[in-house]
């Protein structure tokens, strides 16, 4: 089980950047080849039947979409942030810092 919370500050810049579009938004891991490193990103994707390696992760703000290969990778308890200071969101979990300059792809 995973358990992602958006914060209010995050939310309301993923809102601004979504607008009215029909969209979802996606937590991507791009590892680097066989590495274990990789570095977390959003992006959003058209709304469409999810495909097998997808899974819905119900936030307290929004519906996240994250590949179900992707897990290992991801902590079961994350936070997306958004900081002021650097104008970049922040993916962080109680045992780390999975990124603090994650960008929004759109």
């Amino acid at each position: 089980m995973i358990t992602v919370t958006i914060t209010r500050k995050a939310a309301e810049k993923i809102k601004d950047k979504l607008g009215d579009r029909d969209l979802a938004l996606k937590l991507l891991y791009e590892a680097d080849g066989c590495t274990m490193s990789g570095i977390p990103a959003l992006t959003f994707e058209k709304l469409r039947e999810m495909v097998q390696d997808e899974l819905v992760v119900e936030t307290n703000e929004m519906p996240l979409v994250i590949e179900k290969s992707k897990l290992i990778y991801l902590d079961s308890n994350m936070e997306i942030d958004f900081s002021d200071e650097s104008h970049t969101f922040q993916l962080t979990s109680p045992n780390e810092i999975l990124n603090g300059r994650m960008s929004l792809l759109d």
